[in-house]
């Protein structure tokens, strides 16, 4: 009981220091946002997101490698092996530097090809595309070796200086787009110079940080054919699962882009920023707790497991509720302050994208289960075809004529079947998972406590005219009556004790 409080304790100083981050992460890439839209005008931004938007899902997939590489560290740390630490380190190493060789061999090949043939870019914008293009694929291999150091310091649960690097990193980028602003070229190729420039600087950050903090982060040749075996089909794997999901919305990218032109590309660029803004929401809660849940795993302590993953379910999907609903009702608003632009094809895809934001973001404590029993292959090929599939549907869907905002809808039919076979897969490979339990503690009482609590805040919208008024009613009732329903009828005498100590720790630390 007292090991269980411990890292209780842990886990809500760790989410102290990760919401921290978030939040100041959160804030300043959403200025930056407005800055660079700006900066580059409609028609750059929207090739910028065309051609580079890898920059902006690089997270996902980091995330992803990220996960994997952790999950063998995490699983050693709680074995207490220390040994296999390191050779997990020196494999991890190997494998990213083949997985890069492969990404700049495609990315000079195909993707080049691809970008100078297929893409819709205006003739006199060919060369500044080409050039953030090369940006793009470097940017993206200093991310991939970043993986196997961020990983260490998030399985040593050190989540302050994860935070540190993340908001320095956010601040160089903020930086970037100011210095743009003012140096006489050309602002999209300053600006790709910049990101793979500060991509590298963050790189040599974890290297130095690995280096000197973790025994294990030192490279030798690895000679364990099994353990390269088991990192290569895990990350191989779970590289896989990100490649579908981020390949579904570049794809769709591109198909927006080639149908509709860059401005389309523009909103759904804006659209894309909302979803990673709400990412942030659930990534930090879920570094905090990634690690406790994998090493109870190990440990075999399926009680404690369990409580973690019906707590985290609730509270990621009631906080995101707090912050979705105000949103879908003054998104015409709130683009206008942040962006000082509302145009209607981007308020109707941010709207859209907060159903798909909210799906996804369930299948999180899904994923950290079933990445710690290792059956990720069984896993990832039946979720991932729902998830590739919404590619050909977006592609006959424009093909027969359909607006663009279609897309989305066929990305928040993937989600929900996609999570309904997550379900699937969880009980059959961890069986402590309860059905029973999950859909009437969790999805019936989320469904209703969503109803009441949209009820609630249609009623101030509908009847407050004045703007700053409304929109200051409507995050205000969205966050009472959210928070009053859950504790009535959303969490159990057991969660609620949890929370009660969760807040209290957040509150001393």
């Amino acid at each position: 009981m007292s090991d269980n409080f411990h890292n209780s304790k842990r886990i809500a100083n760790n989410t102290t220091l990760l919401y921290f981050r978030m939040l100041v992460v959160m804030g300043i890439n959403l200025y930056s946002v407005r800055l660079l839209l700006n900066a580059l005008g409609i028609e750059d931004y929207g090739i910028y997101d065309v051609i580079a938007g890898v920059i902006t899902v690089l997270s996902s997939v980091s995330s992803v490698l990220q996960t994997a590489t952790m999950r063998f560290y995490s699983y050693s740390l709680g074995q207490n092996n220390k040994q296999r630490l390191q050779n997990i380190f020196s494999t991890s190493i190997y494998i990213y530097i083949l997985l890069s060789f492969i990404v700049l061999i495609l990315g000079e090949t195909v993707g080049l090809w691809f970008v100078n043939t297929q893409l819709v870019i205006p003739d006199e914008r060919m060369n500044a595309a080409n050039w953030i293009y090369q940006f793009s694929i470097f940017s993206f291999i200093s991310v991939i070796m970043q993986v196997p150091f961020s990983s260490a310091v998030i399985a040593h649960e050190d989540m302050g200086i994860f935070a540190k690097v993340s908001i320095a990193e956010s601040l160089l980028k903020l930086i970037a787009i100011l210095l743009i602003l003012i140096i006489p070229f050309d602002k999209l190729i300053i600006y790709g110079a910049f990101l793979f420039l500060i991509t590298t600087l963050v790189l040599i950050t974890y290297i130095r940080i690995g280096n000197t903090k973790y025994a294990e982060c030192r490279y030798k040749k690895p000679t364990e054919k099994k353990l390269f075996k088991e990192l290569l089909s895990f990350s191989g794997w779970s590289l896989f699962g990100s490649i579908a999901g981020v390949g579904m919305s570049q794809i769709n990218t591109i198909l927006v882009n080639i149908f509709f032109g860059p401005v389309i590309n523009a909103s759904r660029a804006i659209a894309r920023q909302i979803n990673m803004a709400l990412s942030s929401f659930t990534a930090s809660f879920l570094m905090a707790i990634k690690p406790q849940m994998i090493k109870s795993y190990a440990e075999g302590s399926y009680s404690y497991l369990n409580k973690i993953f019906n707590i985290s379910n609730k509270l990621i999907y009631y906080i995101l509720l707090m912050v979705c609903i105000p949103l879908m009702f003054e998104m015409d608003d709130i683009l206008l302050f942040w962006l000082k632009t509302a145009a209607p094809e981007s308020v109707l895809f941010s709207r859209l994208i907060l159903v798909y934001a909210i799906i996804m973001a369930l299948n999180n404590p899904i994923s950290i289960i079933i990445q710690a029993t290792g059956h990720i292959k069984e896993y990832h090929v039946p979720v991932e075809t729902f998830t590739l599939l919404c590619v050909p549907a977006t592609y006959l869907l424009f093909k027969l004529g359909y607006p663009a905002y279609t897309t989305y809808i066929a990305m928040i039919i993937a989600a929900i079947a996609s999570h309904i076979v997550r379900l699937i897969v969880l009980k059959k490979y961890y069986n402590p998972f309860s059905f029973t339990e999950y859909i009437q503690s969790f999805l019936l009482r989320a469904f209703v406590i969503t109803l009441l609590s949209s009820f609630s805040v249609y009623i101030v919208h509908d009847s407050i005219t004045n703007i700053l008024l409304r929109v200051t009613a409507v995050v205000f009732i969205s966050i009472s009556s959210v928070a009053f329903f859950v504790l009535f009828i959303g969490l159990s005498k057991s969660e609620k004790e949890i929370v009660k100590q969760l807040i209290s720790n957040i509150k001393r630390k």
